[in-house]
């Protein structure tokens, strides 16, 4: 949808909303909460994203001039997807051992909610 003011107001820069057509996933990675969280405390934003029972963290294929022009063609390449089940959200996380972790909660968001759903039916999801 698009907006664009009337012509006795300023000129509005227009903004159009455009999803990904495809999204590739290099790999996909199921770990234990321990695990998923000993992973996340040791990066620099130590925040996993929870929706519909699972906490998860996408990372990017580095960037690189060819993965910008499939980036303007709308399409995105994940290197990997990491996550584990959990089943309610939470605002932290903590492991056994103490480390804890920032949950955001993505469950609004549709981008999510349709990887969270194709996750579920990749055959790594019952392992």
């Amino acid at each position: 949808m698009f907006f664009k003011p009337n012509k006795n107001e300023y000129n509005m820069t227009e903004f159009v909303h455009k999803p990904y057509n495809k999204i590739y996933v290099r790999d996909m990675i199921k770990l234990s909460l321990d695990d998923l969280i000993g992973m996340m405390s040791s990066l620099e934003a130590a925040n996993a994203y929870w929706v519909d029972g699972v906490l998860f963290a996408s990372f990017a294929t580095t960037e690189s001039e060819e993965l910008a022009k499939k980036e303007m063609q709308n399409e995105m390449f994940l290197d990997k997807i990491i996550f584990a089940v959990y089943e309610n959200y939470t605002k932290t996380v903590k492991s056994s051992t103490n480390l804890e972790i920032g949950v955001l909660n993505m469950q609004k968001s549709k981008l999510y909610q349709d990887l969270i759903a194709w996750l579920k039916t990749q055959e790594i999801w019952n392992r």
